[in-house]
């Protein structure tokens, strides 16, 4: 297990869920208690593997005999549940290693979460653990169960529920009493859970541990997950790798969207990275679903289910309702899915079979004329199922006694003659019997069936995007070519003291990056000579690790057009500089190029403490400053994450170009992205923050005009 690497020893894992037996320290024969639950619940729902109470005040607990400790069990114990008191807590852990238990779920708070002196303790209860390999879950957690064999290692209500099925949910949360709610609520709606773990104060596993660990259980069909943050980012990102590369989707309910825990630093990109937007990166760029409410869980489930990925983002709508198909449709392309118009054949066929006035263009309105034919609604979907652009299809349908049977049987066969997805929305707001049949025969047939038309909607269009997101991820590559900068860039920056504008192109420009023609000059006769093999106009910029802000130091000139206003230009900022930094250290002044009109935008970096490299792109200027228009993403990056960042800012149409001028070059700037992102790859442990600002882009190329790298 290596935090760094991301590898989690899953052997290890299995003693959670798969016990062949467990004992129980500190026991109650009060199942109303925390400490009697457990063994209540193992019984009740026929655990099969040994059970040993260990409790000294006790003979036996519901008829199975007790212990008067762990070290008294004859055999082996593979799993331990732990319900003492936080001072006994290290003495039954201590004897846990002497029994050579694999994995221990402890239940007792008063640990990190009330103080100093709870976090020292929890803190010898992990180096007890990392020292002996003793895996551990929690402590201050709630448990978990594996609903497949009985497993019941929590205090929670959720041991009392009857399972549901299928049980293809597995959900890991670091919240106990939310977390169970959230399960009480899902199983409610219908859905079935294989796992649930509460994983309490992470002393030794943590979040990310029991995500790899779910992947492999072949009965867990998609994760969720309740998190306020993560503790490896390595452990999540090989997590949510496996989890595409597997195609179970991961749904996240993650809290903390406010800017309250955003890091201040001396880069835009790090002013501008809050801990959210980090975190929402990291989603968008491995597959992982972000959710909000409980409801897109639950309908998620319930139509990922139903086994069917769409081919792309068309969906067509078939209501009975105008004005449901109207608000679905709205739903569908706020959402990013599309609801072309139906042309061609298909309009021609739905046309041949609704009335004069119902609609055939998309959303499809069958009018009340259904209630009369029902046979129409088999009619026009079977339309829609036959026209290739369309990927996926949501059907409106409300049922009646005299109809229920004839739709059921029309939705079953169509259903099962194609492998698009299907999702119908229905509800039964009367007590027939022969509706409520209908329904479960539709459902058991595989059709995903929900109540609520924005819910279905929202379903489907998660669907599609984590369907797009399995197909692209089956072609990327991460480029770990390591670009190394020349003899002088390399120097540069293995160089322990702070980097100038100067010093951080030449490593740019060592991995390939292009700059501005440029050179540093240390006498105003210098600068005359490098502006005129430059040539003119140029600007003037004083060199100084120390101002990092140039202009409010008055040490930029720009457009300098001849030798005269070059001598006066550097004298002027070289007394400018010493006036509003006497202490810095002036390495001279820069004689660069000055570009001509291109599109400026601006890439850096900061180092989060949970993911790593984070980088950032947006346009320059304004739209940085004031609108916070930026994308991010978490390094190492591949062409599709830096083309993916690109594509997604709101002023992307600059850079396609507006008003008759010409797009900017896409492909030089992706590629820049990347070396970027292999730049703070390979000196991760150099770079604290990266800031190219701006970069300028022309119709074919692109130079780096101002650069600022901050090294720890």
């Amino acid at each position: 297990m290596d935090k760094k690497d991301g590898n989690v020893d899953i052997s290890a894992m299995e003693y959670f869920f798969n016990p062949h037996s467990i004992a129980l320290i500190g026991v109650s024969k009060d199942i109303r208690k925390p400490s009697g639950r457990s063994l209540n619940a193992l019984l009740k729902w026929n655990y099969t593997g040994k059970l040993y109470p260990v409790n000294p005040h006790y003979m036996e607990i519901h008829g199975v005999k007790c212990y008067p400790s762990l070290l008294e069990i004859p055999g082996d114990v593979e799993m331990v549940i732990i319900s003492v008191p936080a001072q006994s807590v290290l003495a039954a852990l201590q004897q846990c290693v002497v029994k050579k238990v694999k994995a221990v779920v402890l239940f007792t708070s008063g640990f990190s979460e009330v103080g100093p002196e709870g976090k020292a303790l929890q803190e010898q209860v992990t180096q007890l653990s990392q020292k002996n390999k003793l895996r551990i879950l929690g402590p201050n957690c709630v448990g978990l169960v594996n609903l497949s064999n009985s497993v019941m290692a929590s205090f929670a209500n959720i041991v009392d529920l009857k399972p549901v099925y299928p049980m293809s949910l597995g959900f890991v949360t670091q919240s106990g009493a939310f977390g169970t709610l959230i399960f009480a609520q899902a199983v409610q709606a219908g859905v079935g859970f294989s796992s649930f773990v509460s994983v309490g104060n992470e002393a030794d596993t943590e979040f990310s541990d029991f995500l790899s660990y779910l992947l492999t259980t072949p009965e867990t069909k998609v994760i969720g997950g309740y998190l306020e943050g993560a503790k490896s980012g390595a452990k999540f990102r090989k997590a949510a790798q496996n989890a595409l590369k597997l195609k179970k989707p991961i749904l996240i309910m993650k809290v903390g969207r406010t800017r309250a825990g955003a890091r201040a630093a001396s880069s835009h990109t790090g002013s501008l990275a809050g801990d959210d937007k980090i975190y929402d990166a990291f989603f968008r760029q491995m597959g992982i679903i972000r959710i909000e409410t409980l409801s897109e869980l639950t309908s998620f489930v319930i139509v990922h289910r139903g086994g069917r990925m769409p081919a792309g983002n068309n969906i067509g709508i078939l209501s009975i309702s105008g004005g449901a198909g109207v608000l679905m449709a709205d739903k569908c392309e706020t959402l990013g899915l599309n609801v072309p118009e139906f042309m061609g054949e298909t309009r021609r066929i739905l046309e041949s079979y609704l009335p004069p006035f119902g609609s055939a263009k998309n959303p499809v309105d069958l009018t009340s004329a259904a209630v009369a034919e029902p046979e129409m609604l088999g009619r026009c979907l079977r339309a829609l199922v036959a026209d290739d652009n369309i990927h996926m299809i949501a059907v409106a349908m409300g049922f009646m006694a005299h109809s229920a049977p004839i739709l059921a049987k029309d939705l079953i066969e169509i259903y099962q003659s194609t492998t698009k997805p299907i999702v119908l929305t229905t509800y039964n707001l009367s007590s027939s019997d022969v509706i409520a049949k209908a329904i479960k025969s539709i459902e058991d047939a595989g059709m995903p069936v929900l109540t609520d038309h924005l819910h279905s909607i929202q379903a489907m269009s998660t669907l599609a995007w984590y369907s797009a997101k399995v197909r692209c991820a089956e072609n990327i590559k991460i480029d770990k070519q390591a670009i190394k900068p020349d003899k002088e860039g390399e120097k540069i920056i293995d160089n322990p003291d702070a980097l100038s504008e100067y010093e951080a192109k030449k490593i740019l420009s060592g991995y390939g990056i292009p700059v501005t023609r440029e050179a540093l000059a240390t006498s105003a006769d210098i600068a005359v000579e490098s502006a005129r093999k430059i040539g003119y106009p140029v600007a003037l910029k004083i060199q100084s690790a120390q101002i990092t802000h140039k202009t409010e130091a008055g040490g930029i000139k720009l457009n300098v057009v001849n030798d005269a206003e070059v001598r006066v230009g550097f004298k002027e900022v070289i007394s400018n500089a010493k006036k509003y930094m006497l202490e810095a250290k002036i390495q001279g002044v820069l004689v660069q190029e000055m570009l001509k009109d291109g599109v400026e935008v601006i890439i850096g970096t900061t180092k989060d403490p949970v993911f790593g490299h984070v980088i950032m792109f947006g346009l320059g200027g304004i739209f940085v400053e004031a609108l916070k228009d930026v994308s991010f993403r978490i390094t190492p990056l591949s062409r599709v994450d830096a083309e993916e960042m690109v594509s997604e800012i709101k002023g992307y149409s600059v850079l396609q170009g507006m008003r008759g001028k010409p797009s900017v070059d896409i492909n030089a700037l992706v590629d820049i992205i990347l070396k970027v992102s292999r730049l703070v790859t390979d000196y991760g442990d150099t770079i604290k923050e990266l800031d190219i600002n701006p970069l300028v882009l022309f119709s074919c190329g692109a130079k780096v005009a101002d650069a600022m790298i901050i090294k720890k």
